[in-house]
């Protein structure tokens, strides 16, 4: 599915002078996803109607992102141990414990992690400010096609929004949030929707937000129930980094803090509120809740019955307080949480959700009707 995809390198990202629309882009903008080790989903509240990103102010933050991977990378490559090289380290990171900070060195590790399976001549690009080139950011005013669109446009944006759940929860991509104070970001579907898909991954590389007004500041170390005991030890491995009494190569500084703010990652994502990573526990928890409903309104469809389920798919994310453009998105957001939600082998009636999303997506009409105890879709208007 990366094939279907556009990427904009963190590179080419560092360039812009603005998110613009994808079709304003010129074709160079993209980089192939062969030529990237690890990806980015960037989820984030739209500043207007027209315009995601009106001030600038995501496009800053991600540019601020970037060059911090770019420092981290450069500091690593440094093998001295001694108290001269955690200085000079300090002048290009003087914290990993820092907002910003954090969020850029796990996207530097994963994209590490990933590059392991590429060719060992590969190695040789993250010299200098390499990883640059080897992270691709997807944001969607900017690599997905928006209105209007041409007939090739339509067909690219549907397969992309059919297949946006399998990016999110792919071990290949990292989802990062970006968030500021009262955003209301969890007040809308698409942000609810992408926060929770990517929470629920099996994986330790949990989704992380970035405050575009709290860049710098002091990570939170608060903790709770059996977390708690945890505290000491994880301040001591972040601690290595500026260490100039007990110096250790940056290398070794970096993997230390990456193994404990991933314990900090963890905890605070079965926490209710956290500053730099999704509440995802509580998140599914909602999201489970909201759709029992409509699983018991199909359980409960009796034989040659009708169910046109776009009304229901709309009410219940109102009633959750979750806001959408238009009927149409109210649609397709619920559905993707439902797919997101199914297993893919799943038999039944739970199977529909995988179909639902591709129906709805090329024009057909989402009614249900029971025949021989078997859930089928009626072609036609009911």
């Amino acid at each position: 599915m990366f094939q279907q995809c556009r990427y904009i390198s963190a590179r080419t990202l560092l360039g812009l002078s603005k998110l613009d629309r994808c079709q304003s882009l010129p074709l160079g903008t993209w980089t192939p996803v062969d030529q990237l080790w690890h990806l980015v989903f960037v989820s984030h509240r739209w500043g207007s109607q027209d315009d995601p990103d009106p001030l600038g102010t995501q496009l800053a933050a991600l540019q601020q992102l970037v060059r911090r991977m770019a420092d981290i990378a450069g500091a690593i490559a440094d093998e001295r141990v001694e108290g001269e090289a955690v200085r000079d380290r300090l002048v290009l990171v003087p914290s990993l414990a820092r907002h910003g900070n954090l969020q850029a060195a796990h996207l530097v590790f994963r994209t590490l992690c990933d590059g392991q399976t590429f060719a060992a001549d590969e190695a040789e690009r993250m010299e200098g400010d390499g990883i640059l080139d080897l992270i691709g950011f997807w944001y969607d005013f900017s690599c997905l096609p928006q209105d209007p669109k041409t007939m090739d446009e339509e067909r690219e944006f549907v397969q992309a929004l059919q297949r946006i759940g399998e990016m999110l929860l792919s071990p290949r991509v990292s989802t990062l949030v970006l968030r500021k104070d009262e955003d209301g970001y969890l007040e809308r579907g698409w942000c609810f929707a992408e926060s929770m898909i990517a929470g629920a991954k099996e994986d330790v590389f949990k989704p992380m937000i970035l405050r575009t007004d709290r860049w710098n500041a002091p990570l939170s170390m608060q903790l709770s129930g059996a977390f708690m005991a945890l505290k000491p030890e994880i301040e001591e491995m972040l601690g290595k980094w500026e260490n100039l009494v007990n110096p250790v190569a940056a290398g070794q500084a970096f993997e230390s803090a990456i193994n404990g703010t991933a314990v900090l990652l963890l905890a605070k994502a079965d926490s209710s509120m956290s500053e730099f990573v999704v509440a995802s526990t509580a998140m599914t928890i909602a999201g489970v809740g909201m759709f029992a409903g409509i699983q018991s309104s199909i359980a409960l469809l009796p034989v040659d019955g009708c169910l046109d389920l776009s009304a229901d798919l709309v009410n219940v994310l109102r009633r959750q307080g979750l806001g959408c453009r238009d009927e149409r998105d109210y649609i397709l957001v619920a559905l993707l949480l439902l797919k997101s939600m199914t297993a893919v082998e799943a038999t039944g009636d739970l199977k529909i959700w995988w179909e639902a999303i591709a129906r709805f997506t090329e024009g057909l009409p989402l009614h249900l009707t029971r025949r021989n105890g078997v859930l089928e879709w009626l072609e036609n208007e009911a």
